[in-house]
């Protein structure tokens, strides 16, 4: 299941949880990339950028599988 983060705190909350494998690291490097700063975030691309980059290794593992 792909999160969808609405605020800032959720975004926090994610990253102290230690839950999900696949998005975490994917989430901590958007938000580096942001400068480090959560509250720098634009949380509409962190969705978005977040749903294709976890499409595009689906897509890779299916190709594999085949």
């Amino acid at each position: 299941m792909i999160p969808t983060f609405k605020t800032y705190e959720d975004i926090n909350t994610f990253l102290q949880r230690d839950e999900d494998a696949w998005c975490r690291p994917m989430v901590e490097e958007y938000v580096e990339m942001c400068g480090s700063d959560v509250k720098s975030v634009d949380i509409t691309e962190l969705n978005g950028w977040l749903k294709d980059e976890l499409r595009s290794l689906e897509e890779g593992y299916e190709e594999y599988l085949n």
